[in-house]
């Protein structure tokens, strides 16, 4: 039984101090990092020393773990969850799993007292769904036990749970009283008195479930499952369209979700403080549709930020480099690796920042259902950096950004790779080999527009690339 204590990847900048906070973060995620006990490999995800890993934590902790190359990890811990769904639990998996390959004491009684948070089997779908993107390995969408699961939560776990027949998971089988004391059916991932005493369906449980609707049409759009591809990618955008309406007013914005009589319910009476529950699930699954909304919900978000407690504050700057703000993404990471950050020892902190920076600092965005890796820089006024060796469509992979328009891919091991060299605005894209054609994208999350070419990167090779406006 061991504690991984190494990681071949790397980051340099010309910011000293974010080189340091990531190599401090960097060791405080392997800190939770072990090997050899009867759960097999896996890493801390949840509260620090229960020596677990919960569904959520799991689900937003998998990208930096990937980063740092504990695939095998992933992978072993997202099976633990999918072999435990069971009908005599109403098709709940166990929340949380620990060392010893058993429900977390703390969490578990029995089949009939758990905790359980009503996002989770959708969190954890559209997890695997990403980490088949990111590594390629088919398991995640063919191994029985992971087929089993996603089948399972997308018919008999909805079914089960959505008590008012309105398709989406709630608790309205049990009186407002009793909200406070059954833990077996949380509405959403927001555990305060306010949304277990008032919320029947929650906000962030429904974005979660438009969101997995459409990562199980990609995977069986991957599998050759057409028929389903059409029904689950229907269902998906049908539930998100509902969101943008139901769950919406102009005044007040998105609700943490709806009462008793499907009342809107927000958990502040001042309007700039009211979208904060339900603001980071909104971001983190990509439901909201009406592009036009964006600016506004992004400044309540920004707002929120000095105010947010650590679960909160870990997905800041995942999300704000996603929506196109570049400064506030790097004013939450610098929060984030300040040593005298309080709670830092929190897994998910570590664990989401090494992410973030992977993915909005660094730009990366692999997908394997295409056999591209995509970059665009993310540097927000940092004049350089370079993140290396990292783990990534079973390659080690280097990448370095200089200002917003030079940018340079190694394949350090691994089959040839296929780069998608992106940089924002219209523009034309010189590699350093070969000729190229510049293409204009539009960026899914928030409409702006980038160009992009692509080029084959082979081992042991740099490819360059520079961008003219």
């Amino acid at each position: 039984m061991a504690l991984r204590t190494e990681a071949a990847l790397s980051f340099h900048s010309s910011d000293r101090e974010l080189e340091k906070g990531f190599e401090r973060v960097k060791h405080q995620a392997l800190h939770w990092v072990f090997e050899g006990y009867p759960v097999g490999d896996y890493y801390e995800a949840s509260l620090p020393n229960r020596d677990a890993f919960c569904m959520r934590d799991t689900s937003h902790q998998a990208v930096g773990a990937e980063v740092l190359g504990l695939s095998r990890h992933n992978k072993n811990m997202f099976l633990k969850f999918a072999k435990a769904i069971a009908p005599e639990r109403d098709y709940c998996s166990f929340w949380e799993i620990d060392r010893w390959d058993r429900p977390c004491p703390v969490d578990y009684t029995n089949d009939s007292d758990f905790w359980y948070n009503l996002p989770a089997n959708f969190d954890v779908l559209d997890a695997c769904w990403r980490m088949y993107l990111w590594t390629g390995d088919k398991d995640y969408l063919c191994h029985p036990d992971f087929d089993n699961f996603y089948a399972l939560t997308m018919e008999e776990y909805i079914k089960t749970w959505d008590h008012d027949k309105d398709g989406i998971p709630d608790v309205s089988h049990r009186d407002t009283s009793d909200l406070m004391t059954n833990r077996r059916g949380i509405a959403g991932y927001d555990e305060s008195r306010f949304a277990r005493g008032t919320l029947l369906t929650a906000t962030d449980t429904c974005a979660a479930l438009g969101r997995a609707y459409l990562s199980y049409a990609n995977m069986c759009k991957e599998m050759g499952r057409k028929e389903q591809e059409s029904i689950y990618r229907k269902r998906g955008e049908a539930i998100l369209d509902r969101l943008d309406t139901e769950f919406y007013t102009e005044e007040f914005a998105y609700a943490a979700g709806l009462g008793k009589n499907r009342e809107r319910i927000y958990n502040r009476n001042d309007k700039e403080e009211i979208f904060l529950t339900s603001a980071a699930s909104l971001f983190y699954w990509n439901a909201i549709r009406d592009l036009k909304r964006l600016p506004r919900l992004l400044d309540l978000y920004a707002k929120q930020m000095p105010l947010s407690q650590i679960e909160g504050l870990s997905h800041y700057p995942e999300l704000q480099w996603r929506y196109g703000r570049n400064n506030e993404a790097l004013l939450s990471i610098r929060r984030l690796i300040d040593p005298a950050l309080h709670r830092k020892e929190y897994p998910e902190a570590s664990f989401c920042t090494i992410g973030a920076m992977a993915t909005g600092l660094m730009g990366l965005s692999p997908d394997s259902s295409q056999g591209f890796l995509a970059t665009i820089p993310g540097l927000a006024g940092i004049e350089w950096a370079e993140l290396n060796r990292c783990s990534i469509m079973g390659r080690s992979i280097s990448i370095h950004h200089k200002g917003e328009n030079f940018s340079a891919l190694t394949v350090e091991e691994g089959e040839p790779l296929l780069w998608r060299c992106r940089f924002w605005d219209s523009g034309t894209i010189e590699f350093s080999k070969g000729k190229t054609e510049s293409k204009q994208g539009i960026c899914e999350f928030t409409g702006k527009t980038y160009s992009y070419s692509e080029i084959i990167v082979n081992q042991g090779e740099t490819v360059t690339a520079s961008y003219n406006v």
